[in-house]
């Protein structure tokens, strides 16, 4: 995984610089919708993403996690809250993860997440 900063242009006038990029291994690149100064309200209900593939073609991707995940986390961290930005770095982390062992866009444009790692809960615990 390699980060490219200066690659995909936005929408305003938003410095090129002003968003992180995630370039996975078999050539997917991901932004987030919200850095990108589009419209986006992240949270744990959803998540937007933009995903090109160096061999063309771009699309909008949703990350949601389950109300399971939530109540879960919610339990365990009662201080994080539904915006925390917990949740859209933990959702670019398994959107890049299926990215890269599936080599295909989630079906729809829509990745739901069903399960948290132990690591994942201890990282949502000491989240700030």
């Amino acid at each position: 995984m390699a980060v490219n900063k200066d690659r995909l242009s936005t929408v305003n006038s938003t410095p090129p610089n002003a968003h992180i990029e995630v370039v996975t291994e078999n050539g997917f690149t991901i932004a987030r919708v919200s850095e990108l100064g589009l419209s986006s309200d992240d949270s744990a209900s959803e998540s937007r993403f933009i995903v090109s593939r160096s061999t063309g073609g771009v699309r909008s991707i949703i990350v949601e996690f389950s109300e399971v995940v939530i109540a879960l986390v919610e339990e365990q961290c009662p201080n994080l809250s539904r915006s925390s930005s917990f949740w859209l770095n933990c959702g670019e982390r398994h959107l890049t993860e299926y990215l890269w062992k599936n080599d295909y866009c989630p079906p729809d444009g829509l990745l739901k997440i069903d399960s948290l790692s132990t690591d994942e809960l201890l990282m949502a615990a000491r989240w700030d």
